[in-house]
């Protein structure tokens, strides 16, 4: 009988701030109990809930802020369209613009290393900008029209079934600003070596009396097998990233997925470093002609005596992948152990 009161009230105060669930918590909870005999049935319960309606339409009415633009029928469904799309619209814009400022500025002759950077982060960062908000205005537009048209709405309320409720969320949330990272170093980091490989952004810059130089980075043969690779390592970041977005929880899906992009990429960026040849002849040759200490890993590299430093590589990304498997596997397990105690 509590199970079905408590999925109810979750899935009522879930979606009102987290400064009004307490109180409507306890107001609900009181509502509830004062429509059911002393010795409710399950039976009577179910039907006290169903008879109250869609928790949706609930939460809107508790609400202290109503807001009428988006119907609370599908509020819900339309901020968390936004929660997921707006950011991933934001990332990809802002990677695009900052691979487009970084291709501008290495294209400059004359250009110094410091307005390379301020073209590259401030292109990145108003494309992103200018893609949040476009986002924004076209997800919202779209729900209205939807609305208003009969697209969404109505039959979602004839749908709702006391059986949909899902079980109350307890533990830690998972924070926004964990998936939001690990999907801008991806589009970044792995972005900008799929352009160097697709020769899109084939140098790297060297300051010569206040001007850029550029040489070709990878071989033909290495820059082959990155742009691949590359695809792959930032579709799986933006599969694990919105499983955490979208779950906001560590759950058995979240975890799974989170071990598949740990392993897959520790696999992959094994193969790439464990790799012969991977630096041009260009840029080999601009590394003989500098000075490098014994110690200096530019030394190694221009020697062409890397493989006690590719093996150290290899070595911390197997450690790594390590914490981090096991990381999401105790952290799967301990909010698995919460739900349980919870339902």
């Amino acid at each position: 009988m509590n199970n079905w009161i408590n999925r109810y009230v979750a899935a009522v105060v879930g979606r009102l701030p987290e400064n009004e669930r307490a109180e409507v918590t306890r107001e609900l909870k009181s509502s509830i109990y004062d429509m059911l005999s002393e010795n409710p049935t399950e039976a009577e319960v179910k039907h006290v809930l169903q008879e109250m309606g869609s928790p949706a339409e609930l939460a809107e009415e508790y609400r202290q802020n109503p807001r009428y633009l988006i119907s609370p029928r599908i509020y819900d469904d339309y901020i968390r369209m936004l929660k997921v799309l707006v950011p991933i619209f934001a990332l990809i814009i802002g990677a695009i613009g900052a691979f487009r400022g970084g291709i501008e500025a290495f294209q400059t002759n004359g250009i110094k290393m410091t307005e390379v950077f301020e073209l590259i982060i401030g292109d990145g960062i108003s494309s992103g900008v200018s893609g949040a908000m476009e986002a924004l205005v076209l997800i919202t537009i779209g729900y209205v029209i939807a609305e208003r048209t009969g697209m969404i709405g109505d039959k979602k309320k004839e749908e709702w079934k006391l059986e949909d409720l899902p079980q109350p969320q307890e533990g830690k949330l998972i924070p926004l600003s964990d998936p939001i990272g690990e999907l801008i170093a991806a589009f970044f980091f792995c972005g900008w070596l799929a352009l160097i490989g697709l020769g899109l952004a084939p140098f790297v810059a060297f300051t010569n009396d206040q001007s850029v130089e550029g040489v070709a980075l990878f071989s033909d043969s290495f820059a082959m097998k990155v742009v691949p690779i590359m695809v792959v390592l930032i579709l799986l970041t933006v599969i694990s990233s919105l499983k955490k977005i979208t779950q906001r929880r560590w759950t058995s899906q979240v975890c799974f997925w989170v071990i598949v992009d740990n392993l897959v990429s520790a696999l992959l960026w094994i193969f790439l470093f464990m790799q012969r040849n991977i630096f041009s002849t260009e840029f080999i040759r601009m590394m003989q002609e500098q000075e490098w200490s014994s110690g200096d890993v530019l030394h190694y590299i221009s020697t062409g005596n890397t493989t006690y430093i590719q093996l150290i590589i290899c070595g911390i990304i197997v450690v790594v992948t390590l914490i981090e498997i096991g990381s999401a596997i105790y952290k799967t397990a301990k909010n698995t152990s919460v739900q349980a105690t919870v339902a």
